[in-house]
């Protein structure tokens, strides 16, 4: 099997799990389960997040942690209409339009599964001035064919049960795209397991963190516990960042097939210089397709990594992403192992003394 296969067959596994903010456990469980004999030390913070050490042998090495958030957007229930329909509650950020008659699945507090839909008016019963609107997340529901409030009760759903969106893998005729549910950033942690992989048996210059970070889509909340817990110097965040490559977005460089993006700046990061110079480098001297960019919107874990004690060099690599918030993404697989050759040869090659140069004195 080809590596391109290989990635594109793990980053499916990890698409196809359903896991929101606050539930990530089953990424958690098939990171651990895939990584097992690669010899890390396994360890979790007290918001769940998954923590991969790898000790250096230098004892002055500087702490370095790779970030990639577990969780994927989804919504859970706010309360109940009296025909039977679910109103909803988004974790994270959803345009309602993005989602509106696509399959939904409802899982209980008692863990029972219903399969349903994102309801909406047919075109044919609304108000005339309602057509031109775009629906609001108030207005959102789920129809999962309970004819009352009183018998969606009955069938043991409550309030704050999740719904998640269901989108099915697209493999394209162009075999370097892939399309996929949770994309955003399930290409994240697959580009993590690799790099785990990569360096897993070699000796580093570095104290390595791999992270599985939690409840990213709703505040960046498990970089947060995680950056006081480890102390990091140095901090990658790996994300999806939106792609601009598609009809009607705002301007920006952002696309498909361009390998990994070095984001510079968004709304809540400056990324340092001298580390974006030091990645730069490292594509020139290995031919790694890599890209600078400024974000037009949003924020990744980098935001709150970057406040580690006394402050760390941080960064984002980014990997294009069309349709991010959505059932379905869409990502090249050439752009997502640029970044897992892109960062495997930053933790090679990294060594104690650049990170002295790094350092502001």
């Amino acid at each position: 099997m080809t590596r391109e296969n290989q990635f594109k067959e793990r980053l499916i596994k990890y698409m196809e799990i359903e896991a929101m903010s606050r539930y990530e456990e089953p990424v958690v469980n098939e990171l651990k389960k895939e990584l097992a004999n690669e010899g890390f030390e396994f360890s979790r913070d007290n918001f769940g997040c998954l923590i991969m050490h790898k000790p250096s042998k230098n004892p002055n090495a500087p702490k370095v942690l790779l970030a990639a958030h577990m969780d994927e957007v989804g919504y859970v229930v706010r309360n109940f209409d009296k025909k039977g329909q679910l109103y909803l509650s988004t974790v994270g950020g959803v345009w309602p339009c993005a989602v509106i008659g696509t399959k939904a699945k409802l899982i209980t507090s008692n863990n029972e599964t219903f399969i349903g839909l994102f309801g909406h008016t047919s075109i044919h019963i609304m108000q005339e001035e309602e057509r031109k609107k775009a629906i609001t997340e108030n207005e959102l529901f789920a129809d999962f064919g309970f004819k009352s409030d009183e018998d969606a009760i009955a069938h043991g759903v409550n309030v704050g049960d999740r719904v998640y969106m269901s989108g099915e893998t697209i493999l394209f005729n162009d075999q370097n795209l892939i399309g996929g549910k949770a994309m955003d950033n399930r290409a994240g942690v697959t580009v993590l397991e690799f790099v785990a992989k990569a360096v897993a048996k070699l000796d580093l210059d570095i104290d390595l963190y791999l992270v599985g970070t939690v409840q990213e889509e709703v505040g960046t909340r498990g970089a947060k516990t995680v950056a006081s817990m480890i102390d990091p110097d140095i901090a990658i965040a790996v994300d999806t960042s939106a792609s601009h490559d598609t009809p009607n977005t705002i301007p920006g460089n952002v696309s498909l097939y361009k390998g990994a993006a070095l984001r510079l700046k968004d709304r809540g990061t400056m990324m340092d210089p001298k580390l974006v110079q030091f990645f730069v480098d490292l594509s020139k001297k290995y031919n790694i397709p890599t890209f600078k960019y400024v974000a037009m919107g949003g924020g990744t874990d980098a935001f709150e990594l970057q406040f580690s004690k006394g402050g760390a060099a941080t960064l984002t690599i980014s990997l294009p992403q069309r349709y991010l918030h959505s059932p379905i993404g869409v990502c090249c697989i050439s752009d997502l192992l640029a970044a897992v050759d892109l960062l495997t040869k930053f933790l090679t090659d990294f060594k104690q003394s650049d990170w002295e140069n790094i350092q502001y004195k």
